[in-house]
């Protein structure tokens, strides 16, 4: 069997990114192919999504795992940027030319690009992207690719992915019904459902804010908000202490950390409408057609939202309580979105993309 080898952000109990490797495994595994992740955390990897797995840390392993693979795929995330670190892009692109030294094409895929302030970084990135054996530089929304061609990357290399939670499959209603009843203690089948997901950003304290909105929406709807933490265990203690200064914390539940991307996927489709931050949570949401209200905090929320006609509600450098909860009445009330045929074309394109990688192997 051949082998697939994605280097990212995976192993840190972040959702978002932990989504690629269950879909890509499963994805793979129907066309006969296997997948090996570098993560920070192997051993739990393997149990989770029954994959090969190396730690990202030690580099012996990380030479081994390039050298067990067939091809090399840089994705999902953000991952050549220098905002929240500057030393993951040394990481990365450290990553992309190993697997070069070893004799390995390199496809881009599923991911952001930038911002990269550093002019330093955006020369590394443009010269090590843009080398032969880097086969595609495939990103998920038009500021990515924008950017890319900003900073010097090759036209011909650039395309548009998606990401890879398009194609992600929910369980069965059943079970996400029972994973929000064991948690939502109390729930009473047509109680209005307000799905939450926060994050902490730089120095802004915005828990005040949350709080206040989550108790209007319990006092108009008699609603019950559900915290998705996208990110543990950061994000479920900030929505631990939304929850401790609402009013109404007894409405109110938080996701713990024991189920799999696509069984977070299929709960989130339970609600009446989905309020994120982060941005796999606005995606998560879409997917599952409910009503998706973003909060921007980085290009890449922009970029996604508008990828699905709207913008965000507000930023989080100035949250303003009552355009989201305006904006929440609104869908709970009845207005409706439809975002079926854009996640469609986005799941085409994203499995097209995967498509091309296979082929890379097959030359």
């Amino acid at each position: 069997m051949k082998n697939v080898l994605i280097s990212g952000y995976y192993g840190f109990n972040n959702t978002g990114d932990e989504a690629m490797i269950e879909t890509m495994s499963i994805l793979l595994a129907k066309r006969n192919y296997g997948l090996i992740v570098l993560s920070s955390n192997p051993e739990k990897t393997k149990e989770l999504y029954n994959v090969q797995a190396y730690d990202r840390y030690k580099l012996m392993d990380v030479i081994k795992a390039i050298k067990k693979a067939d091809i090399v795929v840089s994705g999902g995330g953000t991952l050549f940027q220098d905002i929240t670190s500057k030393k993951s892009i040394w990481y990365y692109l450290g990553i992309v030319k190993l697997a070069k030294l070893l004799g390995k094409k390199v496809c881009v895929a599923y991911q952001g690009m930038g911002p990269i302030d550093t002019k330093l970084y955006r020369n590394m990135t443009k010269q090590t992207l843009n080398g032969k054996f880097v086969k595609l530089v495939a990103l998920r929304d038009k500021n990515a690719i924008e950017y890319a061609k900003e900073i010097g990357i090759k036209e011909e290399k650039i395309s548009f992915s998606s990401d890879m939670v398009f194609m992600m499959q929910p369980p069965a209603k059943e079970r996400s019904m029972k994973i929000l009843k064991d948690n939502l203690h109390g729930y009473v089948e047509g109680q209005k459902l307000i799905g939450l997901s926060v994050r902490e950003w730089k120095d802004k304290d915005r828990t005040d804010l949350f709080a206040e909105l989550a108790d209007k929406l319990v006092e108009k709807y008699d609603a019950r908000i559900v915290f998705f933490p996208f990110h543990k265990p950061k994000d479920a203690e900030i929505s631990k202490i939304i929850m401790h200064k609402m009013k109404h914390e007894d409405a109110t539940t938080l996701i713990p950390n024991r189920y799999l991307p696509s069984e977070i996927l299929g709960t989130m489709g339970l609600m009446n409408v989905n309020i994120g931050v982060r941005l796999h949570s606005l995606v998560f949401s879409a997917v599952m057609n409910v009503p998706t209200i973003g909060i921007s905090y980085d290009p890449k929320i922009d970029g996604f939202l508008e990828m699905i006609n709207m913008t965000p509600v507000c930023t989080y450098e100035d949250i303003s309580v009552d355009k989201l909860f305006e904006h929440a009445c609104r869908f709970i009330d009845g207005e409706r979105v439809d975002y079926t045929d854009k996640i469609a074309e986005f799941k085409r394109i994203g499995e097209e993309t995967l498509d091309r990688i296979i082929e890379e192997i097959e030359k």
